[in-house]
């Protein structure tokens, strides 16, 4: 078995692969700020073992209280980070107050070995018992959290195991008993639950990586809305598994004079105006719509589950709802509007281009007839190229082809 100097030992070099760990993480993922934490605490539990590994098997007061005041400093910081993690507070005055509260126990018992142990195991499971708490009962879900939970609750109950010792010790219940084995033991399972633990951080950390990648990957960078990339995933699958069964619609929108807007105004406010638009087309969707920009001024709606009269029913909301929002752009009111094409379920075939070339079509014809409203592209399984046209004016006037 080895001696605590070696075991100390231990603890400042695992510390200082932690650290650099999420050194390399901070410094390459800058917008993730918990490993910054989450570094310091693998840096106070490396200056923690160091003061402890110097002191050998002396026990000097001044090694002892501030090497465990580090690491438990350390265990605090991975909390902060943790929380910061998952968008809460850090709450830096309750932590300050926990670390001295935990420094002068350990100073006031440090000349009793049987009644210290007790007091310094519990300072350094508090924390632990905190992060795994509130890893476990908010955000069960996610994987890396339950790794690190569960990992930090192993290591309290090992601690807990040892400190149970002392206290019959103490009492006087059993005297005899010898614990210096088993506290080494119980340092070594410490080491292996925090190495765990850290992983669990880093799996965190991956998948919190990787889901943002995804984001960006199928997220329209301009107006936060979905991209084309998206849009089609989800057209495709829609295709694939609608064949006799839930139907759908499909909506093509074009913001009329873009490129008028563009050359008046600049292209900040056209851009602006596209993301104007796609911020009011969003607030009249219904859950399960699927809406993204196609590239340029074009749009798309995907509607699961929606007949002909629901796309024709948000279209003319839509069509209202721009061309009564003018963009302000300084002191100026910019008018707007769009003009849309409508396919519900769409020709035989449910092909994802055949859809979009139909709905095209149809917000062709309602540009040719004069914009600012939107025609519906029908096609009957017997006639697939039979089309009905009709449109839709903020005027009220309607015609049909």
């Amino acid at each position: 078995m080895p001696d605590f100097f070696t075991l100390f030992v231990v603890v400042l070099l695992l510390n200082l692969s932690h650290s650099m760990l999420w050194g390399m993480i901070a410094y390459r993922y800058k917008d993730l700020l918990a490993p910054r934490y989450w570094l310091a605490g693998s840096a106070a539990g490396v200056i923690g073992g160091l003061a402890l590994s110097v002191q050998g098997e002396s026990g000097l007061i001044a090694n002892t209280v501030a090497g465990n005041g580090f690491i438990i400093l350390g265990f605090y910081l991975n909390l902060c980070g943790t929380r910061q993690f998952h968008g809460d507070k850090v709450q830096g005055a309750r932590t300050s107050i926990l670390v001295a509260g935990s420094i002068l126990a350990m100073l006031a018992t440090f000349h009793m070995w049987y009644g210290r142990n007790p007091v310094y195991t519990l300072a350094q499971s508090i924390p632990l018992m905190l992060t795994a708490t509130y890893l476990l009962r908010i955000h069960g879900r996610d994987l890396g959290a339950v790794v690190a939970g569960i990992a930090m609750l192993a290591g309290v109950l090992s601690h807990i195991v040892i400190a149970g010792g002392n206290v019959l010790i103490v009492i006087g219940a059993a005297p005899g008993l010898q614990l210096y084995r088993a506290a080494s033991i119980d340092l070594l399972i410490f080491l292996f639950a925090s190495v765990v633990w850290n992983f669990g951080f880093l799996i965190s950390a991956v998948e919190r990586l990787r889901t943002e990648v995804e984001r960006l990957a199928n997220e329209d960078e301009l107006t936060g809305i979905a991209n084309r990339r998206l849009f089609m995933k989800h057209l495709s699958s829609v295709c694939e598994t609608a064949h006799g069964g839930q139907g759908f619609s499909l909506l093509l929108f074009d913001l009329d004079s873009f490129k008028t807007i563009n050359d008046k105004y600049g292209h900040a406010a056209g851009d602006a105006a596209l993301k104007h638009v796609a911020d009011l087309i969003t607030r009249q969707l219904g859950q399960g719509d699927v809406f993204a920009r196609l590239g340029g001024d074009e749009f798309s709606l995907l509607m699961i589950g929606a007949d002909v009269n629901d796309a024709e029913a948000i279209a003319k909301r839509i069509v209202g709802e721009v061309g009564s929002t003018p963009l302000h752009w300084g002191a100026l009111q910019v008018p707007l509007s769009v003009s849309i094409g409508i396919v519900s379920r769409g020709p035989s075939g449910l092909n994802p281009e055949i859809l979009l070339d139909s709905a095209d079509r149809a917000l062709y014809e309602t540009k040719r007839r004069g914009r600012n409203g939107y025609t519906v592209f029908e096609a009957t399984d017997t006639e697939s190229n039979v089309i009905h046209l009709a449109k839709f004016s903020p005027s009220g006037s309607a015609a049909g082809s």
